[in-house]
């Protein structure tokens, strides 16, 4: 495998969404199927809940690439991650930058397109979500005792600044519209 990929080049295409779960979650330690799929359905709480019939395909897969192994334990299969597949973690976790601005831009572009009814029914949609729906904190929380203070803060003072802007914006928009605002 490349040690590098340019640019343009998406390392997560190279695994499903599924397969990407399954190989951070190797990451600590090996792990069976099942205990995989039961951590990926508790923590989507419902919105996504793989199949057994996903889960073991994915893995096996993953397996003839050389990005896991498997080890039987008390007649259990025991996945364990590779350095193959370290390597491909550490690649995509070093092009992060470029896919949330991918994925930003997509949405931005998707509801640009959409036809008046269906952003209205997008529109609607968001509107009813409750705060514990979109964990707009969710970073935050990634920012546990195994971030060292300095990149906390960083990290911490750019998504301020990037909220303050986003909030200004908000609230221009709503005084145009004539509503309460800020």
């Amino acid at each position: 495998m490349a040690s590098q990929l340019s640019r343009f080049e998406h390392p997560w295409r190279r695994l499903s969404p599924l397969q990407l779960l399954l190989l951070v979650q190797l990451e600590g330690s090996p792990k069976y199927g099942y205990e995989m799929l039961k951590a990926i359905k508790d923590e989507f709480e419902g919105i996504w809940e793989p199949k057994t019939g996903t889960v073991y395909p994915a893995l096996k897969s993953m397996e003839k690439r050389g990005l896991v192994s498997t080890h039987q334990k008390d007649g259990v299969d025991f996945y364990h991650i590779t350095s193959r597949g370290r390597s491909l973690l550490r690649i995509i976790g070093s092009h992060e930058e470029y896919a949330l601005k991918f994925n930003s831009r997509f949405l931005k572009t998707l509801i640009k397109w959409m036809p008046d009814d269906l952003k209205q029914l997008l529109f609607k949609s968001i509107t009813s979500l409750s705060p514990g729906d979109v964990d707009f904190s969710s970073t935050i929380s990634l920012l546990d005792g195994n971030v060292d203070d300095e990149t906390r803060l960083k990290v911490l003072e750019s998504m301020r600044i990037m909220l303050l802007k986003r909030l200004d914006v908000v609230d221009k928009l709503t005084a145009e519209i004539g509503g309460g605002g800020a």
